[in-house]
C-alpha cells in the first residue's frame, strides 16, 4: 500500500552567517549585549581566572626584592660647536627627526653599553647568594673572555682565585690576575668559598640594555638618564658610568670625525694642487706656441685692424667714384663742363691733399684770368693777339696735363683699393684661427682660476678641520651626576596586581568567548529554526512537581483527585505533574505546543504522531507523554504508545507493567496448515488475535481519555516488527478507533525503529534538548527522516535547564502563571 504524503512545511534557508550557529547581528559584528550575555553565561570561569590572575600578580609582587633608582641628567648643549665657530657643519636630517631622541637612543646604543659593562666588569656575576659583586673591586673583564667559572676560597690573611688551570692569591684589597679576568676581594666576606662565573660580552650588553631607560623631558632639551638596582651603589655606578661613558664616546667620535675630514681635506688639497700645478704648465705652454702674451688681445688687435683697412678702402673707393665720375665729364669736352668739373676736383679734399694738381689748377686759374682780362673790357684784344693766342694754348696744355694728373690719381687709387682689400683677405684668414686660439686660452685661464678659487676654498676647511681636532668637547653635557639613592623605589606591587587582575580578566574572557564558539550545540529556538529551517512549535521550560508560589516554579501537567498526593510521593511525579498549579507555565508550554499541531498544516489530517529526537537523554519521553495528557484534557481520546523497546520509560512513569504491550501484538500466530500470517484486531471484540483481552495490552490511565500501549517484552528483532506489515495495519486500525496516537520512539540516530515508524506516521515531532543538542547531529536526524519520506511538522525546544533564558534576548513567551489565592 502506498500512501502519498505532502511535503512538511519549512521554514526559508536563512542567511548564510546562521547556518553554523547563533544568529549574528547585521554587519557580521557582535553586539556589546551578545558580549555582555557570553560573559555572563561563563561568568564562573572568567571570575575564577581573574582572581587566580590576581593571585598570581600578588604572589610575584610579595617575592620582588626592593629595588633603588638612580638617575643621572644630560643636556643637549652643543658646547663643541659654540667653541668651533660652527665649523663644523651640522647633519641635515629629516623634518621628522628629533634630535633629543636620537641623543637619546645614541645613550642606549651597544657601544656605549659595552663600554660600561668593560668599565664595571659587568660579565662577572655571583653564583653564590651570600656573596655578590659588590664586595668586589677593581674588575677587569677582557671582552674575549668566554663562559667559565671561577672558584674563590677565603682566607683569614688572604684569598685564593682558580679559573682552569690558572690560580692566583693575594691580600685583601689587591688584585687578583686570572689572565682575562683581574679582581680584588675588598674584605674578609661571611662564607669561606663563593663561586664566579663570566657571562658572554654581548649577554651583559643585552642585560644592561633591559634595565638602563633614559627619559626626555617634555619641551627641554634635557635627558634623564635611570637604571634601577636591588643595590643602591650598584645603580649609582653603572648610571654614572653610562653618562660618562658616552660623553667620552661622544668627544671621541666628534675628534675621529674631524680627524677624517681633515684626512680627507688634506687629500683634496693635493690632488687640487697638482692640478693647478698641471693647469698653469698648460696655459704657459699655449702661450709660448702661440708666441703671444694673449690670444684675446691679438684678436682684438685683428678685429681692429680689420676695421681700419675696411674704413681706408671704403674711403678709397668713395674718392675712386668721384674722381672717376669727374675724370668722365673732363674727357667728354665742352669749355662749360670742363670748367664745372675742374672747380669740383678743386674743392675735393682728396684733391686738396695733391700737391701736383692743386699747382695745375692753379696755374690753370692763372691762365683762365689773363684769358679772361684780355678779352672783355673796352680794351679786349683781338683774338689775333699773339699773346691771347699763347694763353690759350697755355690753358689747353694745362687742362691736358690736369687730366692726366687726375687719370694717374684715379689709377693710383684703384691700386690702393687693391692693396686694402688683399690685406683684409689675408687679416681674415687670421681671424679664422684667433677665436679658437681665444676659447682655448680661455678655458686654460678659467680652469686655473677655478683650481685656484679651490685650493684657496679646501686649504681653508682643512685649517678649520685641525682647529676642530684640538677641541676637547662635545655636544653633550652632564648636568647632573647620579648620587647613592637612599630611598627605596615605588614597590611594582600595584603594577604586577593590575597586570595580573587583567592577565586573569583576559584569560577569563578569552576563555568564555572560546568555550561559546567551540559550543555547537543548539540554544535558543532561533538556532534550532536556522539549522534546520522548521517552525519551531514550542519551548518545553523545566518541569518540577512542587507547588510553590512563585510564578516562575514550574509545575507539572493536570492530574485529578487523590492520584495527585500518591504521585507527589512517586520517582516520577516531576515528569506528569500535579493539579496543585492548573495554570502553571510547563502546562501553558504543552498547551502552544498542543495549539501549534493543531493548526500546523497537517494538523485536520494528522492521526498518528512520532516523537522521536537525535539522541538519547532530550526530553523526547517526557515530551511525548505530556503532549498526550494535553490533548486528553481537551476531550480527545489520546492513545500513547511506547516504541522505544530498547529503553523504555513510559510503562514506569505510568506505573504500569511493562508487558504484555506492542511486541506482543506485533508478534504474528502462525495457521499451521498453510503457514500464512493473520491478523486479527477488532476494538469492537476487545480481544487480540491470540485471544489476549485487549485491556490487558492497551491500559487507560489515570488521565481521562488518554490510553497507553506499552513496549511489551524485548523481541529478538525489533526493527522487523515494527517495519512488517502488521505495525502498518495496527496503526490504520487505531488511527480509527482514537482521535490521535502517539508513538514514542528511540533517537533518530541510535537505531533504524524512529525512521521506520517516521515513514508510517501522518507526522513526526522532532525533540531538541538546549544546550545538549549539537547542530550536526539534530542536521542528520532530520535529513534521515526526509530520506524515509517522513513529513517533521516541526520542532519542540526543550529546555530543562534554562539554556534559553541565559540569552537576554529571549524570554519566555508564556512566563505567565496565575498566582496562589
Amino acid at each position: 500500500m502506498t500512501d502519498y504524503y505532502p511535503q512538511p512545511r519549512q521554514l526559508p534557508p536563512g542567511p548564510p552567517y546562521m547556518d553554523g550557529g547563533y544568529e549574528r547581528p547585521a554587519g557580521d559584528s557582535i553586539s556589546f549585549g551578545h558580549i555582555l550575555g557570553i560573559l555572563r553565561r561563563r561568568y564562573r570561569m572568567v571570575l575564577g581566572l581573574t582572581l587566580l590572575g590576581l593571585a598570581v600578580g600578588g604572589y610575584l609582587a610579595a617575592r620582588a626584592p626592593a629595588s633603588y633608582e638612580a638617575t643621572a641628567v644630560l643636556r643637549m648643549a652643543g658646547e663643541r660647536r659654540s667653541l668651533t665657530g660652527e665649523i663644523e657643519p651640522a647633519p641635515e636630517l629629516e623634518r621628522t627627526t628629533d634630535p633629543i631622541l636620537s641623543i637619546a637612543e645614541l645613550v642606549r646604543s651597544r657601544s656605549v653599553m659595552a663600554a660600561v659593562v668593560d668599565s664595571l666588569g659587568l660579565q662577572l656575576q655571583s653564583a653564590t647568594p651570600e656573596f655578590g659583586i659588590g664586595q668586589l673591586d677593581a674588575i677587569r673583564v677582557k671582552p674575549e673572555a668566554t663562559n667559565d667559572s671561577i672558584r674563590v676560597t677565603f682566607y683569614v690573611n688572604g684569598v685564593k682565585a682558580r679559573l682552569g688551570s690558572r690560580e692566583a692569591r693575594a691580600r685583601y684589597g689587591e688584585p687578583l690576575d686570572l689572565g682575562n679576568v683581574r679582581f680584588a676581594v675588598k674584605a674578609v666576606p661571611e662564607v669561606s668559598e663563593a663561586t664566579l662565573y663570566v657571562i658572554p660580552r654581548e649577554m651583559a650588553v643585552d642585560h644592561l640594555l633591559g634595565a638602563i631607560n633614559v627619559l626626555h623631558r617634555p619641551d627641554t632639551d634635557i635627558l634623564d638618564v635611570k637604571y634601577v638596582s636591588g643595590k643602591p651603589r650598584m645603580a649609582q655606578r653603572v648610571v654614572n658610568t653610562t653618562v660618562l661613558a658616552f660623553r667620552d664616546l661622544n668627544i671621541l667620535g666628534a675628534k675621529q670625525k674631524s680627524q677624517r675630514r681633515r684626512e680627507f681635506l688634506e687629500e683634496q688639497l693635493k690632488q687640487t694642487d697638482s692640478m693647478l700645478a698641471r693647469a698653469q704648465a698648460d696655459l704657459a705652454s699655449f702661450r709660448s706656441r702661440q708666441q703671444l702674451a694673449s690670444s684675446q688681445s691679438a684678436l682684438d688687435a685683428a678685429q681692429t685692424y680689420r676695421m681700419t683697412l675696411e674704413g681706408r678702402a671704403s674711403e678709397l673707393e668713395a674718392d675712386r667714384a668721384t674722381f672717376g665720375a669727374l675724370l668722365g665729364q673732363l674727357k667728354k669736352g665742352g669749355e662749360t663742363g670742363e670748367m664745372e668739373a675742374l672747380r669740383a676736383l678743386a674743392s675735393s679734399p682728396a684733391m686738396a691733399e695733391n700737391a701736383t694738381v692743386s699747382n695745375m689748377f692753379r696755374q690753370l686759374e692763372t691762365y683762365q684770368y689773363r684769358v679772361d682780362s684780355m678779352t672783355t673790357g673796352p680794351w679786349k684784344a683781338a683774338p689775333t693777339n699773339p699773346d691771347l693766342i699763347q694763353l690759350k694754348s697755355l690753358i689747353g696744355t694745362t687742362k691736358g696735363q690736369l687730366r692726366q694728373a687726375v687719370s694717374s690719381h684715379v689709377a693710383t687709387l684703384d691700386a690702393r683699393i687693391k692693396a686694402l682689400r688683399n690685406l683684409r683677405a689675408q687679416e681674415g684668414a687670421s681671424l679664422q684661427v684667433l677665436p679658437a686660439m681665444a676659447a682655448e686660452e680661455a678655458r686654460l685661464t678659467g680652469r686655473v682660476q677655478t683650481l685656484t678659487s679651490a685650493s684657496d676654498q679646501v686649504r681653508q676647511e682643512h685649517q678649520k678641520a685641525r682647529m676642530a681636532e684640538e677641541v676637547e668637547a662635545g655636544d653633550v653635557d652632564i648636568v647632573n651626576l647620579a648620587d647613592v639613592p637612599y630611598v627605596p623605589q615605588w614597590t611594582t606591587t600595584p603594577l604586577k596586581l593590575a597586570l595580573g587582575l587583567l592577565l586573569g580578566l583576559m584569560l577569563g574572557t578569552g576563555g568564555a568567548f572560546l568555550l561559546e564558539a567551540l559550543n555547537t550545540s543548539i540554544r535558543k529556538p532561533e538556532d534550532l529554526e536556522v539549522a534546520l529551517h522548521l517552525p519551531g512549535l514550542a519551548v518545553i521550560p523545566r518541569l518540577t512537581s512542587s507547588a510553590g508560589t512563585a510564578p516562575r516554579r514550574l509545575g507539572g501537567l493536570l492530574r485529578p483527585g487523590k492520584q495527585a498526593e500518591l504521585d507527589a510521593k512517586r520517582p516520577n511525579a516531576s515528569a506528569l505533574g500535579t493539579v496543585s498549579q492548573p495554570f502553571s507555565v510547563g502546562v501553558e508550554a504543552f498547551r502552544m505546543l498542543r495549539t501549534s499541531l493543531v493548526w500546523c498544516e497537517q494538523g485536520d489530517d494528522m492521526k498518528t504522531l512520532v516523537v522521536t529526537s537525535a539522541a538519547p537523554g532530550e526530553g523526547k519521553t517526557l515530551t511525548s507523554a505530556n503532549l498526550s495528557v494535553t490533548f486528553a484534557y481537551d476531550g480527545l481520546r489520546v492513545l500513547l504508545i511506547d516504541c522505544d523497546v530498547r529503553r523504555p520509560r513510559l510503562h514506569g512513569l505510568f506505573q504500569v507493567p511493562r508487558a504484555p504491550g506492542l511486541m506482543e501484538l506485533l508478534t504474528p500466530t502462525y495457521n499451521e496448515s498453510d503457514a500464512t500470517q493473520s491478523l486479527t484486531f477488532n476494538p469492537s471484540a476487545g480481544r487480540t488475535d491470540s485471544g489476549r483481552p485487549l485491556t490487558d495490552v492497551i491500559r487507560p490511565t489515570n488521565v481521562r481519555g488518554l490510553s497507553l500501549l506499552t513496549c511489551g517484552a524485548l523481541p529478538t528483532n525489533p526493527s522487523g516488527l515494527l517495519s512488517g506489515v502488521r505495525m502498518r495495519v495496527l496503526l490504520q486500525e487505531l488511527a480509527k478507533s482514537f482521535d490521535l496516537v502517539i508513538l514514542d520512539t528511540p533517537p533518530v540516530l541510535a537505531t533504524a525503529d524512529a525512521g521506520i515508524l517516521a515513514s508510517l506516521a501522518d507526522g513526526v515531532l522532532l525533540v531538541v534538548r538546549a544546550g545538549q543538542t549539537d547542530r550536526v547531529a539534530a542536521k542528520r536526524a532530520h535529513q534521515q527522516l526526509v530520506n524515509v519520506g517522513a513529513r517533521v511538522v516541526g520542532t519542540v525546544l526543550n529546555d530543562p535547564g534554562g539554556e534559553v533564558s541565559q540569552y537576554g534576548d529571549y524570554y519566555y513567551p508564556y512566563d505567565y502563571a496565575v498566582e496562589e489565592q
